[in-house]
């Protein structure tokens, strides 16, 4: 783990923190200094960062544009039917009436929590588990969420569509929920890019969000063995990364997502 140690602080130290915000997500709640609106434009951001950078970028530019210059007023005051004719823009798997259900969804879990933020959804008040224990129940206490919507007023019936489901994936079933860890990363963490706005989630108690590129360089530096891209392997890379860095197992995260692979071998 020493050789693994020293390779990752050369890296951090050396890394160009600022240019590669402009080539990542986290540049939309950047742009934002009020916690609420950090906090709803990180949701936002996060959930639709999949596929090219180029055309999640694309697509978020212009919802943006519309949500203006308070996404959480935006959110609290969401009229569903008129941004269904507003919103002329859809991405990949969502269709118009999917993304205008994720933010409905948003809007009720803000309405419906006592200290008006998405930290209420990731309480943990189940028994641990195994397996990161806290994290996994917190992240199922906020995808089930959904389940209790009635989103009717979207559709014209209680129904949640694939394009919407997949804005909230059950890690109970397997999935390494890359784009819920990657929001909880920004909200827990107080160092480097990350907002840090989040109290009740300790910094080592996250899970690395885990994408090809991160799973790639992982096999590489010997962090997992498995082959494939579930929790079970997000969990075994955050354990690894626990034992270079206890307090802090994702301070590498951002550095090895905007570094090349061929760059991080020994």
């Amino acid at each position: 783990m020493e050789k693994i140690r020293d390779k990752l602080e050369r890296l951090y130290n050396s890394f160009d923190f600022e240019k590669a915000v402009q080539n990542d997500p986290i540049k939309f709640p950047k742009r934002f200094t009020d916690p609420l609106d950090i906090e709803i434009s990180a949701i936002i951001a996060s959930s639709f960062a999949y596929g090219s950078i180029k055309c999640f970028c694309n697509f978020l530019e212009e919802l943006f544009r519309i949500m203006g210059r308070n996404p959480s007023d935006f959110i609290l005051t969401l009229k569903p039917l008129k941004l269904i004719e507003k919103l002329n823009i859809k991405y990949r798997f969502s269709s118009i009436h999917d993304i205008v259900a994720f933010l409905f969804i948003l809007r009720n879990m803000l309405e419906n929590s006592p200290s008006k933020s998405l930290e209420d959804y990731f309480q943990c008040h189940s028994e641990r588990s195994e397996e990161s224990p806290s994290l996994i129940s917190r992240i199922f206490n906020f995808t089930q969420s959904v389940i209790k919507t009635d989103l009717t007023p979207i559709y014209g019936k209680n129904i949640k569509p694939q394009g919407l489901l997949h804005f909230f994936p059950d890690p109970l079933k397997g999935s390494p929920c890359k784009r819920i860890n990657l929001f909880l990363r920004w909200m827990v963490r107080k160092k480097d890019v990350d907002f840090g706005l989040w109290e009740t989630i300790k910094p080592n108690e996250i899970i690395i969000p885990l994408d090809i590129h991160i799973w790639r360089v992982s096999k590489k530096f010997g962090l997992t063995n498995r082959n494939t891209q579930s929790m079970k392997t997000a969990i075994e890379i955050t354990k690894s990364l626990i034992k270079i860095e206890p307090d802090d197992p994702l301070k590498y995260d951002f550095v090895l997502c905007h570094s090349h692979i061929n760059s991080l071998i020994f």
